[in-house]
């Protein structure tokens, strides 16, 4: 009878652990995640490796629509910003990486969207507001392997 006992509260403890929110390490952050949080986050990834930017980009949109105060919530906006880009959205994904850095200017990814949001201005012909974004980037992450492309780029545009 005890060993059917522990056998049941064993079975119970298994299916509930489905539903604990889960550690989770993303981008040098470590956060708390319910598991159905992680999964959809992880679905949308797999979709843009998979080259589906259209199915990346909804499911990031989602993602960051349905989980805004997630601990992903930042690495959903790049990614989100990144699926716009290969969609050619370029405004849409100037807007959603300057939510990224607004929302997480100090994230790991913030110098690569500075560098995002002068490639989607040199894709709209914008010129001069690339040189400007680029140079702040070179300013504000002057160690990043963002700001040596960025210094780069320049050289070009000039």
């Amino acid at each position: 009878m005890q060993r059917r006992q522990k056998d049941i509260a064993q079975g119970v403890e298994e299916r509930l652990r489905k539903f604990e929110p889960v550690a989770v390490q993303m981008d040098g952050r470590e956060f708390n995640a319910d598991p159905a949080e992680q999964r959809e986050f992880e679905a949308a990834p797999a979709a843009f490796r998979k080259g589906d930017f259209v199915a990346a980009q909804a499911a990031f949109a989602e993602f960051t629509r349905k989980y805004p105060s997630s601990g992903y919530s930042a690495t959903a906006l790049f990614w989100l910003g990144n699926a716009q880009y290969a969609n050619r959205d370029y405004r849409s994904a100037i807007a959603t990486f300057r939510a990224l850095l607004q929302q997480a200017p100090d994230h790991p990814r913030a110098p690569e969207a500075v560098l995002s949001i002068a490639n989607c201005q040199i894709e709209l012909k914008d010129s001069a507001s690339a040189r400007k974004t680029l140079g702040d980037l070179v300013k504000a992450y002057p160690q990043s392997e963002a700001a040596l492309a960025a210094k780069e780029r320049l050289a070009r545009l000039r």
